[in-house]
């Protein structure tokens, strides 16, 4: 546990840190700030992860669907009614593990049972999604610039 290690970092996260093992046992030292840039991801992560870890335990699924749009890999791709899709399809996919989300299950399928879901098929390109090159494609474009680098 973080317990002031790194101080711009909330003590109850984990970090690694450098220790140092002597005849006292395992000592951990003061690290200090991180850079601000880090410490705001570090902080945003170690806050979804309380997010998530909250809305297990209580089973609130808007607490998880919270969580889900805080996470940064996911914002970026997707919106709110597509996370707020997506965390419905998980739950219900995943209901046999996890009963304390009994009542939100129920109320996804239900959603799910009245259609108008949001697209996710193959051609559908949502919140900033970009086409994904083939292995040929980017084999391709590595001899162009490698071609170009030898005429000039």
């Amino acid at each position: 546990m973080n317990h002031g290690a790194i101080s711009n970092l909330p003590d109850e996260c984990v970090v690694e840190v450098p220790c140092y093992v002597d005849g006292n046992g395992i000592s951990v030292p003061r690290v200090g700030d991180l850079p601000l840039g880090c410490a705001a991801v570090c902080s945003q992560s170690a806050w979804v992860q309380k997010l998530a870890v909250e809305a297990a335990v209580s089973g609130d699924a808007t607490l998880l669907k919270q969580a889900a749009l805080m996470d940064p890999l996911t914002g970026a791709v997707c919106n709110p009614p597509e996370v707020w899709q997506m965390v419905d399809e998980m739950l219900i996919a995943q209901a046999e593990w996890l009963p304390q989300y009994k009542e939100a299950i129920a109320e996804a399928k239900a959603r799910f049972e009245k259609g108008g879901l949001i697209p996710t098929n193959e051609g559908y390109r949502g919140a900033v999604r970009q086409r994904v090159k083939t292995a040929e494609e980017v084999d391709a474009e590595r001899k162009e610039r490698e071609a170009k680098a030898k005429r000039e």
